[in-house]
Order: C-alpha cells, then structure tokens, then sequence
C-alpha cells in the first residue's frame, strides 16, 4: 500500500510521528510551526488537548512508525464516544471578579464615548477640540486595561454599524494600549500610543459624508479624497501645544505600510515609529472585524489570519506574531462550541492558558439560551481533568448562533441598579 500521510485520531498518536496538518487551522493551535516531530510526552499531549485528529506524514516520521501507520492506514476509525453530559456549575469567583472589572470599566468607556461623540461633532462643525479632557481620558482607560486588561478588551464588542467611526476610535485606543502593555511599553509611551489612537481618524470628519458612508466601492476620486482624512487630521491637532508628537505621528501616518504602498506618505518601513505601526496594526484589525456600511465584520480568528498573511507586504511579521500571541489563540468575544456542545463566549485569555480560557456560557446543548450566564474556567482541576474534562471543539461565528454579543455585553457591563 502506497500511502504519503495517514488520519489518526489523537488518543493513537505515538511519539515519532511526524504532523503535517492539524483538524484546524495553525493559527488556532499552540504550535508556532506547521509540521513537527512528536519528540516528547509533553508534545504528545499538547496535540491530544488540541485536537480531536491529525494527519501524519509517513515519509518524515521517525524510528519504528511506518508498520504501525500502515496498520492504521488499513483500519476503520475508531467509533467515537458521544460527549458527556457535564453539570455546569458557577465559578463564582471568576464572575463577580470579572463583572465587577466590567462594570467599572464601562463607566470609563462611556464617559470616552460621550467625549469622542463630541469631538468628532466639534471638527466636523470647525470648533475647536478639548484635548485635555482627551489626555485624562486616556490615563483612566490606560489604568483600567492595567488592572483589568480582559475587561476592557471585551468592551470593544459594543459595536454599532451606525456608529462605526466614534466606536471604532475608542476600540482601537483599547487595543493599542492593551497591545502595547503586552509588548512592556511605558507608562508615558503608552499613554501617547492611547492618544494617538483615540484621536486617529478625527480628520474623516472632513471628508464628505456621501463619501464616507457610501456602501459601494469609492471611485478613483473619491479614494484620493479619503487617503487625505490623516494629513487633516493632523492638522488640526498640531495646534495643540498639549499633543505630543509621538501621537500626532500616529494621526499622520497609520495608513502607512512596510512596503511604502500606503498613505499619505508612502513611508518605508524604517521611518514607520513602533507606535505608529501598533496603532496601525490595531486599527485594521478592529476595522475588519467590524460591520461597516460597506461589509460586514469578520470574526476575530479570521481576522488574525488575514493580518497574518498580509504581513508580508504590509506589517511587521514580527509585530503580528507578538499581536496574536497578545489577544491569544481565542480572541476576547470568540464565540465557541464546547465538548459539552454549549455554546460560550470567551472573556478572559491569558498566555499561560490560551487553550483553556475563561468563558460565559451563553446556550445549553439544545440551544437554548441560559438565563444565567455562568462563567467556567476550563484551566481549573474540575474543568481540565478526569470525567468532567471540558475542551473548546471549534469557534463558530455568532450569527450562526442566532447570538447577539453586542447585546450580551451590553447587559453584562451594565452597573447594577
């Protein structure tokens, strides 16, 4: 029998076998590289806590592999065990932590909205901004993303199609300031990647509405007319003594790229600053995961794949690895199918468990909605070990679902009456 690679299901893998695909994509998975070596009882079972099945290339494995994959080669599939019914329980802890976060941080978060709303007003009417309040603003969003980093970040899914830009301008400050706190960025740097970012598309309020709302592609004319909202953007802020360069340079050039393709100054790579480049990386990336008049929005894993591929003209490769490992393998408002088959949303991730996040369950096995939204830490003993083991099957995009995250956080962060 003539066979290059074999499906084997993860509980028949042995070490020496050489994986070549995985049952999902590499960018869902904790390996950095496509194709590696079995060579440890730890890799071992990091695929069998990733994947349900793999297919292993028969030439490249090692040692005495082949008759064992010819064997499997030649056999059925082994019949799968219907998943257990596990009694969900709340962590209680994890939730009223993380409600409370929530629910502090939204109050930040609104009184952004009300002044971005504003300042967005203010510059389309020709008055004159307060960038002072902005500053401010920014330290309290920066102080509770330090604190509470996964809360913040689950606030950026109150988006609204009809709202994107004032949205878009308080999403992309979140991510800039929770990127660059991964990435160890100081307290001052971070706080002017913030402003840059909060203030980054003030110069669309220039631009004529016809245009930026239009739901089809825009002309070569009108294009041309769009690529000028970072020049006036800038602008106007570089009247303000208050304004540190660092961030009117993320004004002036977040539409740059690597390859000097982008605009409006067609910069090289090399004279792209690192917080410009963040904000830059951040803000296409809260620009495709969003409903827009033109598109609807992509979900967040798709969205890391896109970027990815796109850094090889576009973006930093290096930055982007560093941007997927910050959000994690489940993005923050990922929303995924568990063993269980309830459906959840993730809220929490972190670098240590990016296989086993923190999630509110949203649907039961049927998929009916829970009217208590318990939260489960899959790291914990009870949900990682024995009979009660719970893993992710899969992300699944919430219209699917009939899901309303916006909806679901918006309930969630609400203060309590």
């Amino acid at each position: 029998m003539n066979v290059e690679r074999v499906k084997v299901y993860t509980e028949q893998l042995q070490q020496g076998m050489y994986v070549q695909d995985l049952d999902r994509p590499w960018l869902e998975s904790p390996f950095m590289f496509q194709g590696f070596i079995i060579d440890s009882v730890e890799v071992l079972h990091q695929v069998r806590d990733t994947c349900e099945f793999v297919f292993v290339s028969v030439e490249e494995s090692i040692g005495d592999i082949r008759p064992r994959l010819m064997v499997l080669a030649s056999q059925p599939p082994p019949k799968r065990s219907k998943p257990p019914r596990v009694k969900i329980t709340p962590d209680d802890n994890e939730r009223e932590n993380f409600l409370a976060a929530l629910r502090r941080s939204r109050k930040t978060y609104d009184k952004t909205r009300t002044y971005i709303d504003t300042a967005l007003e203010d510059v389309r009417l020709g008055r004159s901004i307060d960038t002072v309040q902005a500053k401010q603003l920014v330290s309290d969003l920066a102080d509770n993303i330090v604190r509470s980093p996964n809360a913040v970040v689950w606030l950026t899914h109150l988006k609204n199609r009809d709202e994107y830009t004032s949205i878009h301008c308080i999403n992309v400050c979140i991510l800039a300031i929770s990127f660059g706190r991964c990435l160890g960025i100081n307290k001052v740097d971070l706080n002017e990647l913030g402003l840059g970012a909060l203030l980054h598309d003030l110069g669309k309020m220039k631009i004529p509405l016809e245009i930026l709302n239009k739901p089809g592609k825009l002309t070569v004319d009108e294009y041309e007319q769009m690529k000028q909202h970072p020049t006036y953007g800038h602008e106007l802020l570089k009247q303000h003594d208050d304004i540190p360069l660092g961030a009117l340079d993320i004004v002036q050039h977040h539409h740059e790229r690597k390859n000097g393709q982008g605009y409006p100054d067609q910069l090289p790579e090399f004279k792209i600053p690192l917080l410009t480049q963040i904000a830059a990386v951040v803000d296409v990336y809260d620009a495709i995961t969003s409903n827009r008049c033109y598109h609807d929005g992509v979900p967040p894993y798709d969205a890391l794949n896109y970027i990815y591929r796109w850094a090889e003209t576009d973006f930093d490769l290096e930055l982007i690895e560093k941007f997927i490992k910050c959000l994690g393998i489940y993005p923050i408002g990922s929303l995924v199918v568990l063993s269980t088959n309830e459906t959840a949303v993730v809220i929490s991730a972190s670098d240590k468990t990016r296989l086993r996040p923190i999630v509110m369950l949203i649907q039961d096995r049927e998929r009916k909605f829970y009217k208590i939204r318990n939260f489960m830490n899959l790291a914990l003993p009870q949900w990682s070990e024995g009979p009660t083991a719970v893993k992710i099957q899969g992300i699944v995009p919430p219209e699917e679902q009939n899901i309303d995250l916006r909806r679901i956080v918006d309930e969630e962060s609400r203060p309590v009456q």
